[in-house]
This record gives C-alpha cells, sequence and structure tokens, in this order.
C-alpha cells in the first residue's frame, strides 16, 4: 500500500512506539508526578449534603458514587481548562470567583456570639433601626372605574348621604374587592403594597374618625375612615434582640469587608488611562498610567 511506504508514516508510528515505550519503563515515576486530585469526606459531606437538600433524601452509595466521579470530571476539565487559559478575559468566571471570595470574607467575618451588653450598646446607638413605623387601622369602601358610568360622584354622592357613622352601611354601597375593607395595624409599606403608594401616602395622613374621600388606589376610588392611628415608636430591646443580634452581625461584615478591601488596594496598583479617569473619576489605590 501507498501508506504503507511514505516515510511520514514510518515516523509517526516510530514515534507512538518510543512514547509507549518511555511510559511502561518510566510508569513508577510518572504516577508521582502527575498533578493529583484528592477528594476527602469533606467533599462527601458537601456533596451528599447538597443532594439531600435538593431532593430531600440522602442519595444512595450508586448515586453518591455518581456524584464524585462527576466531580472527579469536572475538576479534570477545569484544570485542564485553566491550562489552555480560558479561564482568561472570562467575565462569568471572574464573576464566580469574585462571589466565591465574598463568601470566603462573609465566613471568615463570622464571630462568636457578642455579649448581651454588646448588644444592647449596639440598639442604643441604632435606635433607628428598631423604630417600629407608626400602625393606621381603617375602613374603606369601594367603587369602581370599571363597573360605574362615574364612580367619583356615586362615591360623594354616599359621602353627603351618610351621617359617618354607619361604617357598614357606607361599605354596603361600594362594589365588592378582593381586599378585605377593614384593614388592622397596617404601616404605610403595608397599605401602599396593597392599594399603591400614592393611596397609602394619604390615608396616613387622614384625622381619624372621619370618612374622607374620594381617594384613589390601584383599583379604583374609596371612601376611606381612619379608625386608629398609633405612632411610630422604638420596640424594646427584649422584643427585637434577634434583631439586633442580625444587624450587628451585618455591621461586622460591612467593617470587616471595608478593611480587606481597604488592605487590597494597598496590594494591588490600580491602572487606568486617561479615557477611563474621564468618565469614571480617581479610583481607589489609583497610580497613574505607565508607572
Amino acid at each position: 500500500m501507498k501508506l504503507l511506504r511514505e516515510p511520514l508514516f514510518h515516523f509517526a508510528i516510530g514515534g507512538v512506539a518510543l512514547f509507549f515505550a518511555y511510559a511502561w519503563l518510566n510508569d513508577d515515576v510518572g504516577a508521582g508526578d502527575r498533578p493529583e486530585i484528592r477528594i476527602d469526606d469533606g467533599h462527601l459531606r458537601w456533596i451528599s449534603e447538597t443532594w439531600t437538600n435538593q431532593w430531600q433524601r440522602e442519595p444512595s452509595n450508586d448515586e453518591l458514587r455518581g456524584l464524585v466521579a462527576e466531580m472527579v470530571k469536572e475538576e479534570l476539565l477545569a484544570r485542564e481548562a485553566r491550562a489552555l487559559g480560558l479561564d482568561q478575559d472570562d467575565t462569568i468566571i471572574r464573576r464566580r470567583l469574585a462571589q466565591k471570595m465574598t463568601f470566603l470574607i462573609e465566613d471568615t467575618a463570622r464571630l462568636a456570639e457578642p455579649k448581651e451588653q454588646v448588644l444592647r450598646e449596639f440598639y442604643e446607638a441604632h435606635l433607628g433601626l428598631f423604630r417600629q413605623s407608626r400602625r393606621i387601622s381603617f375602613v374603606h369602601a369601594f367603587f369602581s372605574n370599571s363597573k360605574r358610568p362615574d364612580a367619583a360622584a356615586d362615591a360623594r354622592r354616599v359621602l353627603a348621604a351618610s351621617d359617618g357613622r354607619d361604617d357598614l352601611g357606607i361599605v354596603d354601597q361600594g362594589d365588592q374587592l378582593l381586599v378585605a375593607s377593614r384593614l388592622e395595624e397596617s404601616s404605610e409599606s403595608d397599605i401602599a403594597a396593597q392599594f399603591g403608594p400614592a393611596f397609602a401616602r394619604a390615608v396616613v395622613e387622614l384625622r381619624p374618625g372621619e370618612w374622607t374621600g374620594p381617594l384613589e388606589s390601584a383599583y379604583g376610588l374609596h371612601l376611606v375612615r381612619v379608625s386608629k392611628m398609633a405612632p411610630g415608636e422604638v420596640r424594646p430591646f427584649d422584643k427585637v434582640k434577634a434583631d439586633v443580634l442580625e444587624q450587628w452581625r451585618e455591621e461586622q461584615r460591612r467593617r470587616y469587608q471595608e478593611r480587606y478591601f481597604a488592605e487590597l488596594f494597598g496590594k494591588y496598583h490600580i491602572v487606568a488611562d486617561e479615557r477611563v479617569k474621564a468618565l469614571v473619576g480617581p479610583l481607589p489605590g489609583e497610580v497613574e498610567a505607565g508607572q
């Protein structure tokens, strides 16, 4: 055959033979020089817990073996990709690595449980964080623009004919709405979530005890009577201790991140050319381009 007479073919065959002969003679040395991928108990626990959280049961032995095999394959591909430089200039990989570093920073920032005195001092220094917004109780009658030719006129007529004391009589003259006609101790944000921000702002300014309207909401028009308005107040420490602890932890995480990034900016030179400076201004740790 013509192929068998080609010098290049003989050269290739000889090269393959030499490769396998070298591999056979140096099998022990090669194995020792190969990079190691180690799977330990920590990996097994992580794989098992991840599976359990997703499927609400522990993996079987066969499933666990399959998961470990997939993990090894993933690590092999990841190492080869890095060896080929595929991780360079990749936005997704950069963001994922930054995210993992953020998680690592947060884990490092987790401190032992603070003493109660520390929490009380934090509470006193940040009372605004634990202030309960004012609470409004009110009743409303809904008038639908889609069901009435002139919902505003109907609402004003009902209001004018009422003595202001018969809540049920006024509500019954309105239209049905999925939202309850009476709401108790709702915050402005609660009202805004159900009726819209403009309606909520109007309701919290009403004088308690009087029917008023019509006020416009995301649904239509309403007659409203505020029955009670409790002013905002700082909640007692004992009632918000869990919230104080969470806010304290968040403050510690924030401070730790600030210190960590201050150290990083001292470790790296941030170099920006003139066009970047014109767009974003000076950057932390920046030096002149070309230095």
